[in-house]
Parts: C-alpha cells; sequence; structure tokens
C-alpha cells in the first residue's frame, strides 16, 4: 500500500483511522509464539512473518511453554490466553483439515 505523505502531511487523521490504514499491521508486531527454550534464552516467532527472536527468559512470565502465544508490553512480555487459544484452534482446524480429505 502507497501512502501520499504531502497529500496527507496537512490532513488530520485519528489513531483508529491510521490502524485502519494500517491493515493491523502494528498489531501482528506485537504478538509472538514461544518457539523453543535455550538455556537463558527463548526464541519467540512472530507468527505472521515468521521471523524469530531471542530474548532472556527472565523477560518473559515463568508459566509460558512452547505454543503459547505472548504480547510485547515495554521490555516485558505477557501471556495472551485468548490468542494462544485462537492460534491453537486455527491449528487444530488446519490439521483436521487434511486428514478429512
Amino acid at each position: 500500500m502507497n501512502i501520499d505523505l504531502k497529500q496527507n502531511l496537512k490532513k488530520q487523521i485519528s489513531n483508529q483511522n491510521l490502524l485502519k490504514e494500517l491493515g493491523g499491521t502494528l498489531e501482528k508486531m506485537r504478538y509472538f509464539a514461544v518457539d523453543r527454550k535455550e538455556g537463558i534464552y527463548t526464541i519467540l516467532e512472530n507468527p505472521y512473518t515468521q521471523k524469530t527472536h531471542k530474548v532472556k527468559t527472565s523477560s518473559l512470565p515463568p508459566f509460558i511453554s512452547d505454543g503459547d502465544i505472548v504480547r510485547k508490553a515495554g521490555f516485558h512480555y505477557e501471556f495472551d490466553l485468548q490468542k494462544t487459544n485462537e492460534m491453537k484452534s486455527q491449528i487444530r482446524n488446519k490439521m483436521n483439515g487434511l486428514f478429512e480429505q
């Protein structure tokens, strides 16, 4: 998507409209799936871009496990039960679809 900055510089836009125009991209950048733990580090994967990030395990909730979804909040991450359940449900549906054919 191209945004004409010159045309839009004088135009005011609300945060809500900006988020709509970006298509939720900012929202997707905040969520990560726990891939695996490696010593004092945990490997997180962005489920939308598949890019991985290595973070200190101490910045994550102590009870998370592989496959859980965390949301970046400042310098720490918060467990997101709703997103975790959504992602696991999507994966389960895809797997069921593979075996039904």
